[in-house]
Parts: structure tokens; sequence; C-alpha cells
């Protein structure tokens, strides 16, 4: 009776967390030993704002000393976003030192992460199967950002019951490989195949995944324009200017002025970047 009164407070325990965690953006603060999950739902991915781990206040995290100046792993960010960005589900803990590393021996440390669901995605394709090949597309004004790519085999059961070569199998030339063909576009196609990405394990069946999200367009223009003429600074339709920089006078023997503006889509997400100069 009382192992069956454990595992309802667990199970009730883990669901608060996931519904916690289940929303388009939030903070957390995570204690030494505890752990948090974040979700996404629909088309929606995890992408990571921010993170810090260490300990910079006394209070936070019950009442602890601080080190000179504070202290945090600087690899924290890194790691993280590896490892959630571009996924639905993804599980953080402050136990292991060996992930973040230790910024302070001997000290209570804590996490502070802010995230955010965003369109996107993480699938598996598997090497000579009927599908064959990824396709990735991004709507409206957004471009393909590739977190991470994997080709080879880590698993035994994916896609298929097959041994595992001694320390797993992959391409190494996998993310910049999709990064090249998807990278700032809205849409594009990735084969699942050895022409691509080479064969790292020779006479295995691999398989292929890709974690991206979508994200808003940055385009940056110049364009050179005479003094004393007039130039139009106009954005597409649905789109406003934002003059970020202007000046006139004088910095080099050439160009005299400068105005630099974006165009921003209702959401303030940078779409457009343009440069002017003008000549004597």
């Amino acid at each position: 009776m009382m192992e069956r009164y454990i595992l309802f407070l667990l199970l009730s325990w883990f669901l608060v967390q996931v519904v916690k965690s289940e929303c388009t953006a939030g903070e957390e603060t995570i204690c030494k030993n505890n752990d948090y999950i974040f979700q996404c739902t629909g088309n929606r991915v995890i992408e990571i704002q921010s993170m810090f781990y260490g300990r910079e206040s006394n209070t936070i995290c019950g009442n602890s000393p601080i080190p000179a100046g504070g202290c945090s792993a600087p690899s924290a960010l890194g790691i993280i976003s590896s490892k959630c960005n571009g996924k639905k589900f993804c599980y953080i803990n402050t136990i292991p030192h060996t992930l973040y590393g230790d910024p302070c021996v001997g000290m209570d440390k804590y996490i502070q992460v802010s995230w955010k669901c965003v369109e996107g995605g993480t699938d598996t394709v598997c090497e000579h199967s009927d599908r064959g090949s990824l396709d990735i597309t991004c709507t409206g004004n957004k471009v393909i950002k590739i977190h991470s790519s994997f080709y080879g085999r880590e698993s035994s059961i994916k896609c298929g019951d097959h041994n595992v070569p001694e320390g797993g199998c992959s391409s190494a030339s996998a993310l910049s490989t999709v990064v090249s063909r998807c990278g700032g576009e809205r849409s594009c196609h990735v084969p699942a195949n050895n022409y691509i990405f080479g064969d790292p394990c020779i006479g295995v069946r691999k398989y292929m995944t890709v974690s991206w999200t979508c994200e808003q367009q940055r385009v940056t223009h110049k364009q050179l324009v005479c003094e004393r003429v007039t130039a139009q600074l106009s954005c597409s339709e649905g789109m406003n200017v934002r003059v970020t920089k202007a000046t006139y006078g004088r910095s080099d023997p050439k160009n005299v002025s400068e105005t630099i503006f974006h165009c921003i889509s209702p959401d303030q997400s940078i779409v457009y970047a343009f440069g002017f100069m003008w000549n004597e």
C-alpha cells in the first residue's frame, strides 16, 4: 500500500512539472539536486534563450555564501542549447558537475534558464527506407536554422533491429552538410544516404536525425548614394522602417555619410537590414 502511495506522489509530481513547463515561454530557477522538464506541443519546439549555472545570490536556493565575484559555468548555455534546441521534450538537472563543470567547488549551485516554444522540429529518416529523405519548410518570412544533425548509427532499435558498431558511428560532416543545404533557406530537401554524408560504417544501415527551428529572416543590403541625391528607404508590404544609425560628415576620403535601417515585422524581429552611404 505504501509503495502505491509513493508511486502516486511521484507520478503527480511528474505531471505537475510537465504541465508547468508546457508553455509558449518561461523562466525557471532549479535548485541543487532538482530537475526540470520542458515540453512544447503542436509544431513548436524548444529554443533556449538564456542559461546560468553557478551562484551569484546568497538567497536563491537557500542561504549560501557567494564566492568573490560569483561563479558560473561559461559552457552551460551551449551545452543546454545543444541538448534541448529543436526538440519537443527536454530534461535538465543540477546534479552532474560533469555536464556543466563545477565553477565553485563545495558550494551549492543553481540553474536559471529561460526558453520559448518556436516553430521547428526534430525528425529521423532511415537509410534505404521508402521515405528516404527529409523535407523542411518554414512559414511566412521565416528561414531554417539547423541546431543538430546526425548520420550514422548509435541505437540498435532505430530503423530496425541492427548491431551497433563499437562506440557507434557517425558522419563528421553531418552538421555542416545539412547547414549548407538548409541554413537560411525557407525550405530544403535532405536525402539520408551515403552519397550525401559519406559512409561512416560500411555494411551497417544508418539513419539521419535533424533538429531545427524557424526564425525571422535577416538579410543585409548596402547601396552607395551620391551627395545631393535623395535616397528612399522602403520596406516590403507589412514591414516598417526602423533607423538604427545615421551619421553625416566624413570618416574617410570617400564616405561622407551613412544611414542604416531595419525592416521589422510586427513582432519586432529584424527581417531586413539596409545600409546607405553618400559619397562626394
